[in-house]
């Protein structure tokens, strides 16, 4: 299925807020990002990488006398003197000084109207370079831009090929497929506060996304759905939207949690019949979905009687370990994720291996109480 200019268009516009929400404003000057140079701008383009000095120096053609006068002449005549690449490789650092006038120059009209041009076409580009690599996912594209933006076209190409190799084809890579595979990636991996927060700023965007597989939810969404909850009983919220009528089209918030809740009240047949409200503080109020939530599970539906290596499992939320036998958590997962068993050892605390299967980051050894 070929994507449109218009379909384009559209991921560029999404993406673009989602970026520029990570990088910084018109005049932000990272003196010395990282060891290679000054990254400037709201898409902070950096030095090393040949990208702020064609960016001032379009700056200083607009209005030479302006950009004299703000800058100085050393600096003025370095960068209007020099070739567009004179800083490629390079660490030129923004002093102090360089960096106030630098970011004086970025907040002009000139500075941005040249940052937002070069912005829509950088952004244009990772997009298309993302449908160049066979996406169609109109969220999967918007992801695989921040990527770009963040690590280069390397790293963008690298995670969706990986990603695509491993679904029978990049057409079938959706968003919780692409941020698994950026999570798991040696470079872009170390980033995971970025990826999650990128993750999460796209899953609630109006981009569509590929029909994805949803193995273990998809027996409990049919069971949910044919069965009507009653007022007064208590379900487990698994994360999503909430609404503040059961008809709404918007949602209010989106709590991307598992809280223990009470069905405070019904609505059959509208888009979010149940109105839930937390028994546990985590703030859930509202009216959510049906696939928001499941029925509280006993112990022993939870507790699988075989398991092999290769199965899929559905972690419910609690501690993750390094070790089947380590005596403190490495973290906590309040999610809901489809893991694949990895390892098993029956003889330990926590006996399985579980690794995410839709990006929630569930990567260790559980307790069994905490799968089903």
């Amino acid at each position: 299925m070929a994507v449109t200019a218009a379909q384009i268009k559209k991921v560029v516009n999404v993406a673009s807020g989602i970026i520029y929400s990570q990088e910084g404003n018109y005049g932000s000057v990272n003196r010395n990002d990282n060891k290679h140079g000054m990254s400037i701008g709201k898409c902070q383009w950096n030095a090393y990488w040949g990208r702020a000095l064609p960016l001032l120096q379009s700056i200083v053609k607009k209005d030479t006398e302006q950009a004299k006068k703000i800058l100085g002449e050393s600096l003025y005549n370095e960068i209007a003197g020099s070739s567009a690449d004179a800083w490629n490789k390079l660490e030129r650092e923004a002093t102090e000084a360089e960096a106030k006038v630098i970011s004086e120059l970025l907040k002009t009209p000139q500075g941005k109207e040249v940052q937002d041009d070069l912005a829509e076409k950088d952004i244009t580009a990772y997009v298309k370079n993302g449908v160049k690599a066979g996406l169609v996912s109109q969220k999967a594209l918007a992801y695989y831009a921040d990527l770009e933006n963040q690590g280069g076209s390397g790293a963008s190409k690298r995670i969706a090929t990986t990603a695509g190799n491993e679904s029978g084809g990049v057409e079938k890579v959706g968003l919780d497929k692409i941020h698994a595979y950026a999570l798991k990636d040696s470079v872009m991996g170390q980033y995971e506060s970025r990826r999650v927060k990128v993750y999460k700023a796209v899953k609630e965007s109006k981009l569509t996304d590929v029909q994805e597989e949803k193995e273990q939810d998809t027996p409990q969404t049919a069971q949910n759905a044919t069965k009507s909850l009653e007022i007064g009983v208590s379900v487990t919220f698994i994360g999503g939207g909430v609404f503040v009528s059961s008809m709404a089209k918007t949602a209010s918030t989106t709590k991307e949690i598992i809280s223990k809740c009470r069905v405070t009240a019904t609505n059959p047949g509208s888009a979010h019949p149940y109105h839930l409200i937390s028994q546990d503080g985590k703030g859930v109020y509202g009216w959510v979905s049906v696939e928001s939530i499941k029925e509280l599970a006993t112990t022993a539906d939870n507790d699988p009687k075989t398991v092999s290596c290769g199965d899929r499992l559905t972690f419910t939320g609690g501690p993750v370990y390094k070790s089947s036998t380590a005596k403190q958590a490495s973290t906590e997962k309040d999610v809901v994720s489809t893991c694949k068993v990895t390892a098993i050892n029956e003889k330990g605390a926590h006996p399985y291996h579980l690794i995410s299967q839709d990006g929630k980051g569930v990567y260790g050894w559980v307790d069994k109480e905490n799968v089903k």
